[in-house]
């Protein structure tokens, strides 16, 4: 394998996941129902097929379990969500060495892109990584989420590369590794523990670790 892109899953990726759930426990707090069940829309509508407009399916998902018209739950998660809910990650930092592996990446000519289901520029400005990507975009804009092949297929078509030579790095083996190695693109995952048996072509927990690899593999 020789690789000429480098993509990454955001959250629990370039940041610590438990970090994540800090910063969702304010907004959770003030507005536990709402919380609650956009966490089981955002689980079930990964099972929908297809899909035509993401968010306002969302809104039509999360207005039945909440018992509210499908405008009013838009609304609220619009409100709370994605514009309140993504101000509170300010002050974000990423893990050891994220930066200094991205340069060094960006340096020897590798593309990068980054993909998320979550909206996510806020989240890059704020973990002083904006500038330093060729394409960044959320799955909602494919109308699916991960593991569903659709938001892979785009990254391939942004990064103008095959699948093949193409590495994404993500912390979740269910929705990053095996979403990507469905469509023929090599993984990277993010982890403590390696999954028995798993279809990652490596498994790491330090990023110095993963530029040793991209690099043995990429003649650099």
């Amino acid at each position: 394998m020789k690789f000429r892109a480098i993509a990454f899953d955001i959250d629990g990726t370039l940041y610590p996941n438990y970090r994540m759930y800090l910063y969702s426990l304010i907004p959770a707090l003030k507005h536990p129902i709402l919380a609650l069940n956009f966490g089981r829309v955002r689980k079930d509508i990964r099972k929908v097929r297809p899909v035509e407009n993401f968010r306002h399916l969302q809104a039509r998902m999360l207005a039945d379990y909440m018992g509210c018209s499908a405008e009013h739950a838009f609304a609220l998660a619009e409100r709370f969500l994605y514009d309140r809910w993504v101000t509170s990650f300010r002050g974000l930092k990423p893990f050891p060495g994220v930066r200094a592996v991205l340069d060094s990446f960006n340096h020897a000519g590798f593309k990068l892109a980054a993909m998320s289901d979550f909206p996510i520029q806020s989240k890059l400005d704020y973990l002083g990584l904006s500038g330093l990507w060729d394409t960044a975009f959320t799955a909602e804009d494919t109308h699916y989420l991960k593991p569903h092949p659709e938001p892979f297929l785009r990254l391939i078509e942004e990064l103008e590369c095959r699948p093949e030579e193409i590495l994404y790095v993500g912390n979740s083996y269910s929705y990053d590794i095996e979403g990507a190695c469905a469509v023929g693109i090599h993984t990277a995952h993010l982890t403590k523990r390696p999954v028995p048996g798993s279809k990652a072509d490596f498994s790491f927990f330090h990023y110095s670790d993963l530029r040793d690899f991209v690099f043995s593999h990429s003649g650099v």
